[in-house]
């Protein structure tokens, strides 16, 4: 399956703009922050707007969007109600740090780290097809993992900026836990694609006189591993690694961290990448080719 890069910008950036939410709310149960709070807020909001753009330019005709409005099962429909969503409580964020003196009401960083879960899992859940065995519902849980890596480093590279040493710890934290959660979250996704399969049947030039009859089942953990995607997912699995150490070494520089951040960043968006083209290359259709 070709890869479509418009989406895996529009999924990439869903996942930045949700885990940066998420990180900020565990941070504010915290009680720390605050000084990078509306920075991260004003991240948030250009990373959804990145994501929408990649999400128009996939659409050949990008008014036919508004036929899918009609149906609340739609995909693209619960992706718009999950962004209506992001904006609502983005907006209340801003409302309340207008107000130097008043702290966040604790149900505003709860109500967040809903919202933000739940977008992620509708945008997971409109990619999810039936007949290709790679995109299951592993997928959503990559998403999510994925969420909880991208998030902190973008929180850790904003505390950087604005010399916040507490909450740039907890963004270390967060990040390393991230990256972990991201190296769970692929394991759920291969072992998925062990447990699937689908038929290849080939191609022949007669379909009413077929002479060779249909091949085997593929076994798509084959490919994945040993196959036209092994590149792709073993780098990503080598990067979410390399995230992985860069936060566990730069736990004991906080302060110092500007080369473990910049490190970390460029593998996470890495890693990122790597696995959704992985995920398009394993996405072959059940339907014979003639």
């Amino acid at each position: 399956m070709e890869t479509q890069w418009p989406l895996v910008i529009f999924t990439l950036f869903v996942c930045v703009t949700c885990g940066l939410l998420g990180s900020m709310s565990i941070l504010a149960l915290k009680g720390k922050g605050r000084d990078l709070q509306t920075t991260g807020l004003i991240t948030a909001a250009a990373s959804l707007v990145i994501g929408g753009i990649g999400a128009f330019l996939h659409l050949e005709h990008w008014e036919r969007i508004f036929n899918g409005f009609g149906h609340i099962s739609s995909g693209i429909t619960q992706e718009l109600i999950g962004c209506v969503a992001l904006a609502v409580i983005m907006v209340l964020w801003f409302v309340f740090l207008r107000k130097a003196d008043e702290k966040l009401p604790a149900w505003l960083p709860v109500a967040t780290l809903v919202v933000a879960v739940a977008m992620v899992v509708a945008t997971g859940h409109s990619y999810l097809m039936p007949a290709r065995a790679a995109w299951g519902v592993a997928l959503i849980v990559f998403y999510l993992a994925n969420a909880c890596m991208l998030g902190p480093i973008v929180l850790w590279a904003v505390a950087v900026a604005k010399g916040d040493a507490d909450a740039e710890g907890v963004a270390i934290n967060l990040a390393f836990i991230g990256a972990a959660i991201q190296l769970v979250g692929d394991a759920v996704y291969a072992v998925s694609v062990a447990m699937s399969s689908m038929p290849d049947h080939g191609y022949y030039a007669d379909p009413t006189a077929m002479t060779t009859p249909p091949k085997a089942v593929t076994d798509l953990f084959e490919v994945m591993v040993s196959g036209a995607a092994a590149p792709m997912f073993w780098s990503a699995i080598v990067c979410a690694v390399i995230v992985l150490a860069c936060a566990l070494v730069a736990r004991k520089k906080v302060g110092e961290s500007k080369a473990f951040l910049v490190l970390a960043a460029v593998a996470a968006i890495a890693t990122s990448l790597f696995f959704r083209v992985a995920v398009y290359q394993l996405g072959f259709s059940v339907f014979m080719l003639y």
